[in-house]
């Protein structure tokens, strides 16, 4: 046999053999694999019950959002809150916002009054009053947004029905700062309703009235405390004189309705609180909106427990809400308390 013969026989021999091993691994690498056994049930796993499914927490009730400090219902609250504590001999508290400062320098012209200092009153009044005139509009601001013209216009037509007060001296004078006192309280909560309203035109300044119906902001001003009319009466009834329909309710008196310019009224219940309130508990007062301070809440609806235990907690009696009402006015509508309950809560609110 010729050598060229054995070698291609010699080559497809070991092609052959090369081809059958490459088979092989292909086949065997694409057939399935061999079962696995089952696993003996003594040697099962014992089945796991599936986790209960965990309840989400419940969610916090989300507080309200305090009013920015420089917005004018924080400014009025402020600003009462402060007669507040000017009245009862308390240590003011400075504002967060600087121009609320400057408006809230009447209740330091109380401060001075209730010292008989006239004429330290009379300074503060200055304050307060060249603030109230840096939110009038200028001609120059009227210029540049003919918008302020209407806001201009609803002040000054409101202040020219204010009448002149002139300044006595001697005995009169703390008298006459007293007078001036609630005169310049109107023009603050003037200046701060003009910012508070959503529209000026169709509200009535004098009667603090919207003539489109009821309105969030009727009878919204600043007042004089209750507790002044128990020393204070001569002194209101002059003012009440002096400024007539524009006085507006001068005290925060929460007297049955129709009793705020009764002077003797106001001034039996700020000598006797307790009976004050009861009588105005008996005559089925409705709530004054919705309670802004746990304080409040608990006055309005609360336990005496619940009133004791808010008090203690370091909530202040004489904060003021947007509205400048305090715990007191809301402790009027709660008739779940009894005459003994009801003494201890007014105690611990006025």
């Amino acid at each position: 046999m010729p050598v060229a013969t054995k070698t291609v026989r010699i080559g497809l021999g070991l092609l052959a053999v090369a081809v059958g091993l490459g088979g092989g691994w292909l086949f065997y690498s694409m057939s399935e694999p061999p079962p696995v056994p089952p696993v003996p049930p003594e040697a099962a796993l014992p089945e796991t019950p599936p986790a209960p499914e965990e309840a989400p927490p419940p969610m916090a009730e989300a507080a309200p959002d305090p009013l920015p400090a420089s917005s004018p219902q924080a400014v009025f609250a402020h600003i009462q809150s402060e007669l507040n504590r000017a009245a009862a001999g308390r240590e003011s508290i400075k504002a967060a916002a600087p121009a609320a400062d400057r408006l809230a320098m009447v209740a330091e012209a109380l401060r001075r009054i209730l010292a008989g200092d006239a004429v330290g009153a009379n300074r503060a009044l200055d304050v307060a009053e060249a603030a109230v005139a840096a939110q009038i509009p200028s001609e120059a601001k009227m210029e540049a947004d003919p918008a302020l013209a209407e806001r201009q216009e609803w002040l000054v037509s409101y202040f020219e029905l204010l009448p002149a007060l002139p300044r006595k001296s001697g005995d009169a004078a703390v008298t006459a700062a007293f007078v001036r006192l609630a005169l310049v309280l109107r023009k603050v909560d003037a200046v701060l309703l003009a910012d508070m309203l959503p529209r000026l035109n169709g509200y009535d300044l004098v009667s603090r009235r919207s003539a489109s119906g009821l309105s969030a902001f009727d009878g919204r001003g600043l007042r004089l405390p209750c507790r002044l009319a128990a020393t204070q009466r001569a002194r209101l009834e002059i003012a009440a004189k002096s400024l007539r329909q524009l006085a507006g309710p001068l005290t925060d008196c929460p007297v049955p309705a129709g009793r705020a310019s009764d002077f003797a009224a106001l001034e039996r219940f700020a000598r006797d609180p307790v009976k004050g309130i009861a009588d105005v508990a008996l005559a089925k007062p409705s709530r004054p909106g919705q309670p802004s301070s746990p304080l409040s809440a608990a006055a309005a609806g609360g336990t005496l427990a619940e009133i004791e235990a808010v008090a203690q907690s370091g909530a202040d009696p004489l904060r003021a809400d947007e509205r400048g009402l305090i715990a007191l006015h809301y402790l009027a509508s709660n008739r779940g308390l009894s005459p003994a309950d009801r003494s201890r809560a007014v105690a611990l609110l006025f």
